[in-house]
């Protein structure tokens, strides 16, 4: 996973919005000193990073990716490993259709004969 310096990624996001450092921090409640601090940080808890992307609609936790979550997330259909919506739709339409057969099959056996017959041999 890359090196991530993310008080220096929101102060670039920030610094392309119309937000000023004192509105950006009344949003995020904490100071103005505050704010300046954040920007100093290499890390920062989640919860944070979450309110201030909110406030800056920006997605921080995108930098954390590694390359192949990014390529997932650019292919929402993979070609294999993962069920689609669909598969999962098809396959639970299958398992309620087998399962009102079975319900047909028991109510069409015999009540209270076994169901199979055991025959042994001695040899």
């Amino acid at each position: 996973m890359p090196k991530i310096h993310i008080g220096r990624k929101i102060k670039e996001v920030l610094g392309k919005t119309p937000l000023s450092v004192i509105a950006f921090a009344k949003k995020i409640n904490v100071t103005r000193d505050a704010a300046y601090k954040i920007f100093e940080k290499e890390a920062i808890t989640t919860d944070q990073l979450q309110k201030i992307g909110q406030v800056l609609e920006h997605n921080f936790f995108d930098y954390y990716k590694t390359e192949e979550q990014a390529n997932l997330a650019k292919d929402p259909e993979p070609k294999y490993g993962f069920a689609t919506k669909e598969d999962i739709s098809i396959i639970s339409n299958a398992v309620k259709a087998l399962a009102e057969q079975v319900e047909k099959l028991t109510e069409r056996l015999p009540k209270g004969k076994p169901l199979i017959k055991k025959k042994y041999s001695k040899k």
